[in-house]
């Protein structure tokens, strides 16, 4: 009798333990439950599909329930279109980030052309003396105000744009209006056009992002797109077709990223902005019950890689960094060893090159509220107006005479507290930064 209580308590154990270790794994939570889509979704997905005119386009279910893109495409825009789609009707969550395997024409083939073509070009131009080279981009406002709130962009990037020209840099600077879809996308072109090996290049962006879509490169790795002064329209109602729009109306990441990775003496890139899903709460129909039954209410939130910044191939962009050992615990570093040498792999280790952003996968960036636009730098007795991280990044610059990482450190332990302290703790915000090993270029 006691020994039949005994295997009985064992079975129980060893159940309750499975349970536990399956709602731990990756990929794996809320199986069946929560990636239960209702038929009538998959349906006006397939409608949409056609109505864009994707239609051989065609949707099933990975292994855990969420809806998979399956079927033919031309170009990997058309597959970002289709997930698009997929996306505005049943959220991130439900959405399977694999990508379809048939695909015409990759847009990795496309862009080994392009590289083909610039590095002919460089090997015919004259050697020259160094340019120091900036792209700043900021923006207050939206001209669709009804689903991009206030930030304080051109606030922070005017703060940059000073610090850059008096660091030697000939600054492009698109803010506020000027900062439309054609203005950035020109300045990146020319900019690309003109950069050589020996030139040193920086690149600020504070913005919304767009909402990120799964990439070619797996491993549920995301890639996003930079919300211009004039994308979007806040007449369009339908949560889809707002999101194409969007899509349309969007700078694409991929253009400011193949600027970052073109061969420079130098690359910084400082990006200063939040990315969620919160950005269309506006725009409720029949899909938004569904994807917070899924999210148990929460909005969604999706981690964005480094990769498309530092590697080979252009997949997402920098938010979540693996080189982030002062803002880690020690239990977390020793979690993730592998992630450290991967991105550390991603870069030649002769190329100067270090990427800052304001935030940690899934955090807001935050300031003061934006009538007000002031706060105090405790140690300096200092009053600053724009966002926490970025004020205090470059004031710090100031104290460390233009050395990054003191800077960083001393602006990331700050702005952490200060986000604590206006959210009662219950938020955190801790900037990221990753560079190279070559310390003694790493001054802005």
């Amino acid at each position: 009798m006691i020994e039949r209580t005994y295997k009985s308590l064992l079975i129980l154990l060893l159940l309750l333990l499975t349970g536990c270790a399956a709602s731990q794994m990756h990929g794996f939570e809320n199986t069946y439950y929560s990636y239960n889509v209702p038929q009538l979704l998959l349906d006006k997905i397939a409608l949409k599909l056609r109505q864009e005119g994707l239609v051989d386009a065609r949707v099933g279910r990975d292994s855990v329930g969420r809806v998979q893109l399956a079927g033919s495409y031309q170009t990997e825009d058309e597959v970002d279109r289709a997930f698009v789609i997929v996306q505005s009707i049943v959220g991130l969550k439900s959405t399977s980030p694999f990508y379809p395997d048939n695909i015409r024409r990759k847009r990795w083939e496309l862009e080994a052309g392009e590289q083909l073509a610039r590095i002919a070009q460089a090997q015919r131009s004259a050697p020259r003396p160094e340019h120091r080279v900036a792209l700043i981009i900021g923006i207050n406002t939206f001209r669709d105000s009804r689903h991009w709130l206030p930030i304080q962009g051109e606030d922070d990037a005017a703060v940059v744009q000073r610090a850059a020209a008096q660091a030697g840099y000939t600054v492009t600077s698109l803010l506020g209006r000027q900062a439309t879809k054609a203005s950035i996308e020109a300045a990146l072109r020319n900019i690309e056009a003109d950069l050589r090996p020996t030139d040193s290049l920086f690149i600020y962006v504070s913005s919304h992002g767009e909402q990120p879509l799964p990439s070619a490169n797996g491993n549920d790795e995301r890639k996003m797109s930079i919300i211009a002064w004039d994308s979007g329209d806040a007449a369009i109602n339908n949560r889809t077709d707002y999101e194409l729009n969007l899509y349309r109306t969007a700078v694409p990441d991929t253009l400011l990223q193949k600027l970052a990775k073109k061969p420079t003496r130098n690359t910084r890139i400082l990006i200063d902005t939040c990315y969620s899903g919160e950005m269309l709460k506006g725009l409720p129909d029949e899909s938004g019950g569904y994807i917070a039954q899924a999210n148990g209410g929460a909005a969604e939130r999706a981690g964005i890689s480094m990769a498309a910044w530092t590697g080979k191939a252009y997949t997402s962009k920098a938010i979540r960094f693996s080189d982030d050992a002062p803002a880690r615990t020690q239990a977390a570093k020793r979690t993730q060893p592998q992630a450290s040498a991967a991105a550390s792999d991603a870069i030649d280790g002769e190329r100067a090159y270090t990427i800052i952003t304001a935030t940690s996968e899934g955090e807001q960036s935050l300031g003061p509220p934006i009538q007000v636009g002031e706060f105090l730098l405790p140690d300096q007795r200092r009053t600053l107006r724009g966002s926490y991280f970025t004020q205090a990044f470059f004031a710090y610059l100031d104290v460390y005479a233009g050395q990054v990482e003191p800077a960083f450190a001393a602006a990331r332990d700050f702005t952490n507290r200060k986000a604590q302290e206006v959210t009662g703790g219950a938020r955190t915000q801790v900037p990221r930064q990753f560079s190279t090993r070559s310390a003694e270029r790493n001054r802005l």
